[in-house]
């Protein structure tokens, strides 16, 4: 097999990945673990599989203060006030600055008419607060702040504890416009609340948020700037503007960004926003409700270092990837695509394969391995991969055209017809018909491919060029010499005229270049001549 028939052979792939169901797809998100499955239950009120996972992972490590705050969270919203007070004193004593256990307890505590250790759980919560850790949980604190201060007979912190919680309410009202689609209106009220108070890192948090999801990156870096200048213990929002850096072709700056996240080393990096960010970027299904691991930032600050061509970084991050989840098969396969890169085909076959063992579902694993056994020269393996898409997607026209195109390649042209007509029977496209004729004429079989060029040529005129190229030589193997001089006639006529339109297009260029700059000579003539008039 030589290079350029596997050149031939990864083209094809390329252009038809995009036809078909699977290779229309890039899936980059992962499996949840145990606790980021038990918040999504939590999340979705599937309160016995959320207690049922929590008590797991509390009783697997004890120690975890984030588990104990849940468990706690957990009890609150089944109204378990006793176990709640229980799992949130454990929380704090194993760390005395976990943010989310001190939210809850306040809330016990109010709802126990103990005023004074609410209030002091309140305001350790409030110092404790940073921008977004899962949701806008100061938003209840404050609500909670406002009655109890209302009622001792506060009133001035009563009204202080309003205005806070007011920009919390307009950050919930720009969320859901947000929700909904109807970004210019979730800015105009980020807007609304930062005339209130231009501090306000949620605000602004939300706001870098929003342009992100209008594509205007460079201002959202910008409003991440603000976030942070308010908020800077929210090493969060790096994320976030890491993945802006990396929107932007910045693939230094997102590194530095994503090495903040990591150095930090909070294994939860964030929870909301986030249905358009890092791996989940290209997702079918979105869902704004979704945990971004420190995993997570491992593989995007991997993908930046191999933009950036440091491939030897690259494979370290995805290292600790597999390390921590062996279950996470894209990152196995984007290290064997790497690795693969590097000239290394036998070593990320492996990778491949553990990709593949690890979703055995997933179709672009064996895509990839298939390719990585062709450049080896290993056909038959990488027939068989092909071979096993087909049986995971009998009824997609793509699975029959990737086996039809590796069969091409490597000269089995009966097979590869017979791929290419099951595909074509399913789903008929003009490409695939001169694919078939070239196998046809491959064969021999010469009427057969005149008349798949000639339905080629119907579907899409574009295709005479090539039509014509392949009759020609169609004819110069038959010995129809005349035929053949008809073809490569229409062929340099065509030719000619592309060059004809090149050069009228340049002509044309080239005059309106002339003409503009006439028109700049006469302004400033006119401009001199003023001056002069007037002097």
């Amino acid at each position: 097999m030589t290079t350029r028939t596997l050149l031939s052979l990864l083209l094809f792939l390329a252009a038809f990945g995009g036809l078909f169901l699977f290779g229309g797809l890039s899936v980059e998100a992962r499996c949840y673990n145990l606790y980021e499955q038990a918040l999504e239950d939590l999340d979705e009120s599937r309160w016995a599989k959320a207690e049922e996972k929590l008590k797991k992972l509390v009783a697997e490590d004890p120690g975890n203060a984030d588990y104990h705050a849940e468990l706690g969270r957990y009890y609150m919203d089944v109204d378990k006030l006793p176990e709640m007070e229980a799992a949130l004193n454990r929380a704090i004593e194993l760390d005395d600055k976990i943010l989310r256990a001190y939210e809850f307890r306040s809330y016990y505590y109010f709802c126990k008419g103990r005023f004074k250790e609410g209030l002091a759980d309140a305001k350790k919560a409030e110092a404790l607060y940073c921008v977004n850790p899962h949701d806008w949980g100061l938003w209840d604190v404050l609500k909670n702040l406002a009655k109890v201060h209302a009622r001792m007979g506060l009133l001035d912190q009563a009204r202080a504890d309003r205005e806070k919680q007011l920009l919390f309410e307009i950050l919930d009202q720009a969320g859901k416009f947000r929700e909904g689609g109807q970004l210019p209106q979730a800015l105009q009220r980020i807007d609304d609340g930062l005339k209130l108070d231009p501090l306000h890192a949620d605000l602004w948090f939300l706001r870098g948020v929003v342009n992100a999801n209008m594509m205007k990156f460079w201002e959202a870096v910008a409003d991440y700037n603000k976030a942070l200048r308010y908020s800077p213990a929210s090493t969060m929002i790096y994320y976030f503007r890491g993945d802006c850096y990396e929107q932007l072709g910045k693939h230094q700056q997102a590194v530095d960004d994503y090495t903040r996240v990591i150095n930090a080393g909070k294994a939860l990096v964030a929870f909301r926003f986030v249905c358009e960010t890092g791996r989940l970027r290209d997702e079918i299904l979105r869902d704004d409700t979704v945990c971004v691991s420190l995993g997570d930032v491992y593989f995007l600050r991997a993908q930046a270092y191999m933009a950036m061509g440091k491939l030897t970084a690259a494979v370290k991050d995805l290292d600790y990837v597999v390390q921590h989840d062996k279950t996470d098969d894209k990152a196995l396969a984007r290290r064997a695509e790497i690795i693969e890169s590097m000239g290394k085909s036998d070593d990320s076959i492996k990778d491949f394969s553990r990709a593949i063992q690890a979703n055995e579902k997933n179709i672009q694993g064996y895509v990839s391995r298939a390719e990585a056994y062709l450049r080896l020269g290993k056909d038959d393996e990488a027939i068989a991969d092909f071979t096993q898409i087909i049986k995971m997607n009998p009824d997609d026209p793509g699975s029959y055209v990737l086996r039809a195109g590796a069969y091409k390649t490597i000269g089995r042209y009966d097979d590869a017809i017979a791929d290419y007509t099951k595909a074509i029977s399913q789903q008929s496209e003009d490409d695939l018909l001169l694919e078939r004729a070239d196998c046809y004429r491959a064969v021999h079989k010469y009427e057969d491919a005149l008349k798949d060029l000639e339905k080629s040529l119907e579907m899409d005129n574009s295709n005479r060029l090539l039509v014509s190229a392949l009759k020609a030589k169609i004819f110069q193997e038959k010995g129809e010499d005349q035929n053949a001089r008809v073809e490569l006639l229409e062929l340099e006529k065509k030719h000619q005229t592309d060059l004809h339109k090149n050069d009228g297009l340049l002509m044309a260029v080239g005059l309106g270049s002339i003409l503009v700059l006439i028109g700049l000579g006469l302004l400033c003539f006119r401009y001199w001549r003023k001056r002069k008039t007037a002097a």
